[in-house]
């Protein structure tokens, strides 16, 4: 049976979901095709869940006890939480009238895609299947013992002990959230440390809230194998150590997730992605490749802002912009940090003179009255106080950052925002103050 569609979404992640809503509200008909489960990686399988789970550890000041009930009622009631989320994307999509295909589809020609018994004929396709999990020969995932992320976030299932293979984002975010669970953790990271590509003072406050939870972080050794011995795993590291703990968690690595059929269109691939063009195009003048599986930038922020973009240009014609150079970015650990343009290693690699300010929260009014002890603003400037990078540590300071990026992109300078009123009393004093240390520093 064949049904006509504007547009069909092939992937019900992130930015399938946005590109779907914004494409329907502007008056397309439009399917969404997924072969598991709506949602994906950061909505349903790891970004999202982890990041509520942590959420209800936040101030809480190592009482055992209170811990110990959040903990047991956050299991309690996981699966319960999973299946609102799941109802929760699936009836948006439904109420705006978004037809869902869950299937393993596949691509006819470069006009009709296959799912179930239905053929969908459409004027544009977007392809939004994302990446899953990949891992070297000698470390086999098994889904039980050997572990993604889809099997780690079920928290009805804890490990004792677990092996985090990679000081990655995923898993310094997965050793967070285990720690709190009372899960004996251990970090592996092949580089010197973890979180690699962050200023030092910034990845600081974070391993060290690690450490005081018993995560123990092993940096500069890598693993070579693992295997399953006696209910275990056996992380072999290249240093000859052994490493044995109930469960393994491989972070390192992804594959990319290509839609079947694509063989029989002309869209170009390589190892990695799909290539694509001006406004996300690929070779072929009708099918788009937004998110993880175009190989742009692997975040979900970045996910959502392509689907939207496709959608505004298939809506009205806007280019699509994918300058991404001003990047907000964070981490959601305890604590988290955030932020948005450069940092020093960046600055000092490029060749670039800087000037920095740091403002702790705690010595903050607002800071005071809500008692924190730890966090703190980082703002960096060029030599003519131009803002080049604005970088947080504290709890929940991911909220603070989002619209930052547009002050670096339109070259604003410490004196700008300065000039701005800012709440008294606020955690956001906190910005001002650093502007002010660094502007004056020499």
């Amino acid at each position: 049976m064949n049904k006509k569609y504007d547009v069909v979404i092939i992937g019900g992640g992130i930015g399938g979901y946005y590109s779907a809503m914004a494409l329907k509200r502007g008056g397309k008909t439009v399917a969404l095709v997924e072969k598991n489960s709506l949602g994906g990686t950061a909505l349903r399988w790891g970004a999202l869940p982890v990041k509520k789970a942590l959420d209800s550890f936040k101030g809480i000041k190592d009482k055992y006890n209170e811990t110990k009930n959040i903990r047991e009622n956050l299991i309690n009631k996981w699966n319960e939480d999973l299946k609102t989320l799941d109802s929760k994307i699936k009836e948006d999509l439904i109420n705006e009238n978004i037809d869902i295909y869950i299937g393993n589809g596949k691509f006819i020609d470069s006009k009709r895609f296959t799912v179930e018994d239905e053929i969908l004929d459409a004027q544009y396709f977007i392809i939004a299947t994302g990446t899953e999990p990949h891992s070297i020969k000698e470390i086999s995932i098994d889904g039980v013992n050997i572990i993604t992320h889809k099997e780690a976030i079920d928290l009805t299932h804890i490990p004792k002990s677990i092996t985090i293979l990679g000081g990655n984002v995923e898993g310094i975010e997965f050793a967070a959230l285990y720690a709190e669970l009372g899960v004996d953790v251990i970090v592996i990271e092949k580089e010197d440390g973890i979180l690699s590509g962050n200023d030092g003072d910034l990845v600081e406050p974070i391993e060290t809230h690690l450490i005081s939870k018993g995560v123990k972080i092993i940096k500069g050794i890598g693993a070579k194998s693992a295997k399953v011995s006696k209910g275990a795993v056996e992380t072999l590291l290249e240093d000859g150590t052994i490493i044995s703990t109930e469960k393994a968690l491989v972070t390192f690595m992804r594959k990319p997730n290509f839609p079947l059929g694509i063989e029989n269109t002309n869209i170009k691939t390589n190892e990695n992605n799909i290539i694509v063009y001006e406004n996300l195009l690929t070779d072929e003048q009708n099918i788009f490749a937004i998110g993880d599986i175009n190989g742009i930038l692997g975040m979900a922020h970045v996910a959502i802002q392509q689907g939207l973009s496709v959608a505004d240009y298939i809506l009205n014609g806007i280019p699509v912009d994918t300058s991404y150079y001003i990047l907000p970015r964070a981490v959601f650990t305890l604590p988290e940090m955030a932020g948005v343009g450069k940092q020093e290693l960046e600055l000092k690699e490029d060749g670039i003179s800087y000037k920095i300010g740091i403002a702790l929260f705690k010595d903050s009014w607002r800071g005071w009255a809500k008692n924190i002890d730890c966090g703190f603003v980082k703002v960096i400037l060029d030599e003519e106080n131009k803002i080049l990078g604005l970088w947080m540590i504290g709890e929940n300071v991911s909220e603070y950052i989002g619209l930052i990026g547009s002050v670096i992109k339109d070259g604003k300078t410490a004196d700008d925002l300065l000039s701005n009123l800012i709440i008294h009393p606020s955690l956001g004093e906190s910005i001002r103050e650093a502007l002010l240390q660094g502007k004056n520093r020499r």
